[in-house]
């Protein structure tokens, strides 16, 4: 966690220290990236970077925080687009994000960059997907889906976005165009939706 002494620098600093750093965490694994090279990129003295944080791996989840609330903004926001739906927020989620990334590229590779360059870290340090999926669960609206427990509810969310994630890489690698991406994914809801949607009880 940054200290007050970063948060209360100017904005323009501030930001200048951060892509720095983003830009240093894009390019090489953890254990490579260099506090040296970011404060010189950043043009502040070595002793000011321990008056913002405590260490390389403060800075970091600092970083990714940033991310996280991002992508958590970006996934209520696709709730509320669908009613609060469940079976909806991955098609909401998928139109979301391509046209933000694709208005925002520059930034986006960097943060796959990030991605990359540390794929043997336990994910749960990269991004705090639990932590929302969790919220997601208590803002939907679950009516008219089969009575599903706390861990199917769990389950079919964790389905829903891993959907999605496969959905927005194949465009974003180039495998798939976004048309077709999107009609893979619908499919795929649709076949999970007949499985969770609730069924009417035969009159007799």
């Amino acid at each position: 966690m940054p200290t007050s002494t970063f948060f209360n620098l100017p904005p323009p600093k501030r930001e200048k220290l951060l892509h720095a750093a983003i830009a240093e965490f894009a390019r090489r694994p953890y254990g490579e990236v260099s506090i040296n090279r970011i404060i010189q990129t950043a043009g502040i003295p070595r002793g000011s970077f321990y008056q913002y944080f405590a260490d390389k791996t403060d800075l970091f989840r600092h970083v990714l925080r940033g991310y996280d609330r991002m992508l958590e903004t970006a996934i209520l926001k696709s709730l509320d687009q669908c009613g609060g739906r469940p079976l909806e927020i991955s098609l909401a989620l998928y139109d979301l994000v391509l046209v933000y990334v694709r208005e925002n590229w520059a930034q986006f590779e960097l943060f796959m960059g990030i991605l990359q360059k540390n794929m043997g870290m336990d994910a749960g340090q990269l991004l705090s997907l639990p932590d929302m999926v969790l919220k997601v669960m208590d803002r939907a609206d679950w009516q008219g889906l089969e009575h599903l427990t706390g861990d199917e509810r769990l389950g079919l969310m964790d389905l829903l976005f891993s959907a999605t994630g496969q959905a927005l890489l194949s465009v974003f690698c180039e495998k798939l165009s976004a048309e077709e991406s999107r009609r893979r994914l619908a499919l795929k809801i649709s076949i999970i939706r007949r499985g969770a949607e609730r069924k009417e009880e035969p009159l007799c």
